[in-house]
């Protein structure tokens, strides 16, 4: 096996193994999009109601409650207080009704004022105070509608609305397939083949980061086989938050496979296998649905640079299902969540609705909110097209797969024990919501790997909607992410091979980088078992002790590329997988400038 490496580099170089310095210039990377809104307080929610509307979609008997901006109204022992006193008014409406409040987020007072106050430091936009959001529950018999009106008639009060019901945004799923020792089922899986079929994620994987090393990802739904053979590694009880439901469950378990399907050589391959998972319940065993609690539980256990995945579609007054950020404690949540650096993906729900139309308001206008989160609409499975289920509108910036997807779970494609089925079948925008989530995640790792820091949501979501392969039809759904456009866009060096790949033959050798940034070529006999990590700029998949540099030092043109050719040996000995590898990265004792970069590979006839 023979293996190049390439490095380019801004300053002195020195031989391979000297100190690596610093990160990308901040001009290679895409300009961040700034948060708009006001910076001293939150934009209203919603307008309170003339008269609140309750249908059966609702969860039924459960009120959301928030309080005015800045009243410093508290939930204790039950009863409402303010600057510690009662709130007269308001427990008594609640008393007549045999209503009980509770707390919606189980985190402390304490560290929701933390994290909004440097969701605001990092943002520069005021965020709702989340300890003014409350549940109530309504006796059996008494009327949540009228509830609301009495609730909303209160000065203080700045909104009380009938909480949404939340479910998973899936199409039918079938059932057969044949048991017995899982085969490779990732032949199976376009969507993560190059565009426009898919989003190139094993492109994306041949990157130093770019398989999602170092950033965790919380899924917000239902339910998990988190021991299933294909995602137990990363997943096996990692659970936070709330006490989920009962085991086993497909729907989390489908997601999961997208994500972080093992490459193990069986089963599916996860788009971001190499991440971590996390798993946050909406259904609580024994309690009732608390959707904005569960992405809370999920954020509080991520950081910057990590990421949510809400699997949840919602159901309540506007024509459902839709996305559940129409849900104002929800969108409070995940505004605060993107204010903080993590990345939000979440599902625009199946209903075939257009998000844009009055019924909503202006929920889904980011000119009058904007949650950060990326909504994902279906296509017509491989097609650009809007799947007839999806919802769609000018709030959807990225779509995936909604029809035969191939993942774990279910068992339509292989049935017998859960921890062993797997689908050929998995859909909605169940589906597409982890293809996108997973490009998302290997450009925020490939990025951090790169440049030595977090990419924002919002450049990220942008970065995802403006390089992907644009969507075919009229009703938007986004376009579907294309993981080779968007990193020629954020500038993270790339090379192409091509030549007469056989003993004496030539190795031509195609780099993209920086104009002006310098590199160097090094030949290495094996790839290292476990990559070295080398912060910030990623993982360093060769043996550096034995590298060996070949005759180059030239400078990427105006283009930014450069084309070398190098004569292989006449020896017969040479035969099977050959990789080739390119890191931009300054070797120096001082400052310079670079990171490491992607694999490629090919073999000898």
């Amino acid at each position: 096996m023979i293996i190049a490496v390439q490095t380019a580099f801004t300053r002195s170089v020195l031989p391979l193994l000297a100190l690596l310095s610093a990160s990308l210039p901040l001009a290679a990377q895409a300009e961040l999009s700034r948060y708009g809104g006001d910076t001293t307080r939150p934009a209203p929610l919603r307008a309170k109601p003339a008269l609140t509307q309750v249908t059966s979609e609702h969860l039924p008997g459960v009120i959301e409650l928030k309080f005015a901006h800045d009243s410093g109204v508290r939930l204790a022992d039950g009863l409402f207080v303010r600057g510690g006193a009662l709130l007269h008014d308001v427990n008594a409406a609640l008393a007549s009704r045999g209503a009980t409040p509770r707390r919606m987020f189980a985190q402390s007072e304490a560290w929701l004022d933390a994290w909004r106050q440097s969701g605001e430091q990092r943002s520069g936009i005021a965020l709702h105070d989340l300890n003014l959001f409350c549940f109530v529950d309504v006796a059996a018999g008494q009327p949540v509608g009228a509830l609301c009106d009495e609730l909303n008639a209160l000065p203080l009060v700045s909104l009380a609305w009938p909480a949404p019901r939340g479910g998973d945004p899936l199409l039918s799923v079938g059932g057969g397939g044949d048991a017995g020792a899982t085969p490779d089922f990732t032949g199976s899986q376009s969507y993560r083949e190059a565009a426009p079929l898919g989003v190139d994620a094993d492109y994306g994987n041949s990157f130093s980061g770019g398989r999602g090393e170092g950033i965790t990802v919380a899924d917000c739904e239902t339910g998990w086989t988190d021991d299933h053979e294909d995602v137990a590694a990363s997943l096996a009880g990692q659970h936070v938050g709330f006490t989920p439901a009962p085991y086993p469950w497909d729907h989390g378990t489908a997601v999961m496979g997208e994500l972080f399907g093992g490459d193990n050589g069986f089963g599916v391959r996860g788009i971001c296998h190499a991440a971590d998972g996390l798993m946050s319940t909406h259904s609580p065993v024994g309690g009732p649905q608390n959707i904005p609690g569960a992405v809370a539980n999920g954020a509080a256990a991520v950081g910057p640079g990590d990421a949510l995945v809400i699997e949840i579609q919602c159901y309540g007054s506007p024509p459902g299902p839709f996305p559940c950020e129409y849900d104002p404690a929800m969108f409070a949540t995940l505004q605060t969540a993107t204010a903080n650096g993590i990345h939000v993906f979440a599902a625009a729900g199946n209903g075939s609705h257009d998000l844009d139309a009055p019924a909503y308001g202006g929920a889904f206008d980011l000119s009058v909110q904007d949650s950060g989160a990326v909504l994902v609409g279906a296509s017509d499975g491989g097609a650009l097209s809007k799947a007839s289920f999806s919802n769609y509108g000018s709030r959807l910036t990225s779509q995936g797969w909604g029809f035969s997807v191939t993942t774990t779970g279910y068992g339509s494609l292989q049935s017998g024990a859960a921890t062993q089925e797997y689908s050929d079948d998995f859909s909605g925008t169940s589906s597409a919501t982890p293809i996108v989530t997973g490009a998302g995640v290997i450009l925020a790792s490939m990025h951090r790997a790169a440049f030595g820091a977090d990419i924002d949501p919002l450049a990220l979501r942008a970065l995802l909607a403006s390089t992907g392969t644009p969507q075919q039809g009229l009703q938007i759904i986004g376009s579907r992410p294309d993981v080779r456009a968007a990193v020629r866009a954020l500038g993270i060096p790339e090379i192409e091979l091509s030549g007469s790949w056989v003993p004496g033959g030539t190795l031509s050798v195609t780099s993209r980088g920086q104009a002006g940034d310098g590199y160097l070529l090094f030949w290495a006999p094996a790839v290292l078992a476990t990559p070295l990590p080398l912060p910030p700029w990623g993982y360093l998949s060769l043996d550096p002790v034995a590298l060996v540099q070949l005759p180059s030092g030239a400078v990427l043109g105006p283009g930014g590329t450069a084309v070398d050719s190098y004569h292989i040996p006449s020896n017969s000995s040479l035969s099977g997988l050959v990789t080739y590898f390119q890191g931009a990265q300054a070797f120096a004792t001082q400052s310079g400038t670079g990171s490491l970069s992607n694999l490629s590979a090919w073999t000898f006839p």
